[in-house]
């Protein structure tokens, strides 16, 4: 019965479970415990949204941002640069989305974006809409 054991010779210790979960955190852990997830600012001033977005290592290419009903969509994604046998990894990579709910509706026509040294920068104007309005009664 010996080999029904968990800690028998076939089978690995607590030990070794804990090192294999170990190498896994120093060589892959990016790539197996979660994907690249950017820092994101989001500032309204003066009937503007300025949207900032922290994306490091990438290409302005890979970015993609979409605007629907007031939703703000950044997605894209960041490819590990391959160097060698690399042993230790700190840096995250992989696809990412983010999205969020603007409160007041936006021009979608009038936004501008730019990216520059690994920041996107998006200035969001808001919509300018009526305030007051007088109804004719028929």
């Amino acid at each position: 019965m010996r080999y029904l054991s968990p800690f028998s010779s076939r089978n690995p210790s607590v030990f070794d479970v804990f090192d294999e979960f170990f190498k896994l955190a120093k060589t892959d852990w990016p790539s197996k415990l979660g994907d690249f997830s950017p820092d994101i600012d989001v500032e309204e001033k003066n009937g503007v949204y300025y949207v900032t977005a922290d994306l490091p290592g990438m290409k302005k290419d890979d970015i993609k941002v979409d605007l629907n009903d007031n939703i703000l969509t950044i997605s894209g994604e960041r490819v590990r640069e391959e160097k060698g046998e690399g042993k230790y990894y700190e840096r995250c990579w992989g696809k990412f989305l983010r999205s969020f709910s603007l409160p007041k509706p936006v021009d979608a026509e009038r936004v501008s974006a730019r990216y520059e040294n690994g920041v996107l920068h998006l200035e969001i104007p808001q919509k300018e809409t009526k305030s007051s309005r007088t109804i004719k009664i028929h």
